[in-house]
């Protein structure tokens, strides 16, 4: 009997052990899915914080973008005399000009009334009063002015405007450009970095990824709360329509810091919830050992999605600072340039040398030649400049044929000798098209930064200018202002 009950015992103590093996494996396998749960979902909305700061760095690029090439077009005497002289037929022959060096969606011109002079918007038509919107406005006030707002057939567009003066200073009338936030280049970001997408216009959705949500709001009080009334980024979990996101919503800011809108980024919790799931259900005998392969495979990929992430960054990161046909800087590399010169100059240091170069003639290349023999002239003279540079110069493609260089540390006495080097390398290059050989001539000016500039937009309108009287005297030629 006393054996028997031994037995017994012993099959309960191995029972109650057994059962207690079992419960362990359960609670750290519990524990083990809530800090895999924790640190997936860490990891999840850090990517998704870096994905919305990398949209948000290209849009406020193209702004940017945008912004400069206002400042640079409502500086242009050419503009300002067709402007003041209401010329519109010179103003629609510069429009057309500008339109194809520009990335935007429309260019108009307005005169000191808000009266529109000369338009590529097909829903904006000459003559027509504009003067009630706020950017134009502001611009007939002497300010340049941002806002994200509906325009025409456009739902959510950033339009950039510039007041036009006369030599006087009076404001003569105003440069208007807009681009679409959601156009095609916007499009195909979102659908490089794989995840939803969602633009509110304030806080109603006008262009998703989900299927059924656009025209709703957001109806989230925390949301709202934090993005649009306080201007914060929210990162956290939302169900929509049933369905649950790891998500970060991000404010769309106007110049005057009042808030336009939000872009939503988001992953589904899908990958998580079949993750947990599938382990618990799983046969006990082999649970840590599936817990173990999924865990690690799932870490594989994270380092797998952040290698492809930082992959990602880094071409947008060459595509934002490298002109793909030139292989010179972009226009947003030379500006953050040229506000960081502009700083130091500020600080006391020595600013750089300021070079505006320009096409002779470029227009009838590509009318006699093509447009493929005008790429290959624009590649060329680059090529050229650069041989005659020092390796920390810099030569930015400032739009269509016009470049910019900035020459840190170049004494100013140098200008002429190195313009005419310059001058000299690119009249000597031969281009081949077809049966035919021709060459080109560039013009150039040079300035720097005075100790009345506000910013290094004055520095650059010097140059253009200076650049103007390049022009005038004949082409393939220089002048200093310096």
């Amino acid at each position: 009997m006393s054996k028997k009950k031994s037995e017994l015992s012993g099959i309960k103590l191995l029972l109650f052990f057994g059962i207690s093996v079992i419960i362990a494996i359960v609670a750290i396998i519990v524990v083990s899915l809530k800090v895999f749960e924790r640190d997936f979902i860490k990891s999840t909305n850090s990517e998704l914080e870096n994905i919305s700061h990398g949209i948000f760095n290209t849009v406020e690029a193209w702004g940017r973008a945008m912004r400069g090439n206002a400042l640079i077009i409502s500086s242009r005497s050419d503009v300002v005399e067709a402007v003041r002289n209401k010329d519109h037929i010179s103003l629609y022959t510069l429009l057309f000009d500008f339109a194809k060096a520009t990335p935007s969606d429309f260019i108009l011109f307005t005169d000191e009334h808000g009266i529109v002079m000369a338009s590529n918007a097909p829903f904006v038509k000459a003559y027509s009063d504009i003067s009630y919107l706020g950017v134009v406005q502001n611009a007939l006030q002497g300010k340049n002015s941002m806002r994200y707002e509906p325009v025409g057939k456009i739902p959510f567009a950033g339009i950039f405007s510039s007041p036009i003066r006369d030599f006087n200073g009076e404001v003569v009338g105003s440069v208007v450009i807009c681009y679409d936030i959601m156009g095609r280049s916007f499009v195909d970001l979102i659908h490089g970095y794989g995840i939803e997408c969602t633009v509110f216009r304030y806080d109603r959705r006008i262009a998703s990824s989900l299927e059924d949500v656009v025209g709703t709001k957001v109806n989230n009080p925390v949301v709202e709360e934090t993005v649009l009334k306080n201007g914060h980024t929210f990162v956290g979990s939302v169900r929509i329509k049933g369905t649950d996101y790891y998500s970060v919503y991000s404010p769309v800011f106007n110049d005057d810091k009042s808030i336009a809108g939000m872009i939503f980024v988001a992953k589904e919790h899908t990958v998580i919830k079949v993750v947990t799931r599938g382990i618990l259900h799983l046969v006990l005998p082999i649970c840590l050992f599936i817990a173990l392969a999924l865990i690690t495979a799932l870490l594989k990929q994270t380092v797998h999605d952040r290698l492809v992430l930082k992959q990602k960054a880094d071409l947008l990161l060459h595509q934002l600072n490298w002109d793909v046909l030139t292989n010179a800087n972009t226009r947003q590399f030379g500006m953050n340039e040229l506000s960081h010169c502009f700083d130091n100059y500020k600080l006391g240091l020595p600013g750089p040398v300021i070079m505006m170069l320009d096409v002779d003639n470029f227009k009838g290349v590509n009318d006699t030649y093509g447009h493929e023999a005008g790429d290959e002239v624009l590649k060329k003279i680059v090529g050229a400049v650069y041989k005659n540079c020092r390796s920390n110069d810099k030569i930015i493609r400032w739009g269509g044929d016009e470049f910019v260089g900035i020459f840190e540390g170049m004494k100013y006495s140098s200008c002429k000798s190195f313009a005419s080097k310059i001058l000299e390398s690119v009249s000597k290059v031969t281009f081949v098209s077809g049966d035919s050989t021709f060459n080109v001539t560039v013009s150039i000016g040079f300035t720097s930064f005075k100790p009345t500039d506000n910013s290094y937009e004055d520095a650059l309108a010097r140059a253009d200018s200076a650049l103007y009287c390049s022009k005038v005297n004949g082409k393939n030629a220089m002048f200093i202002d310096l």
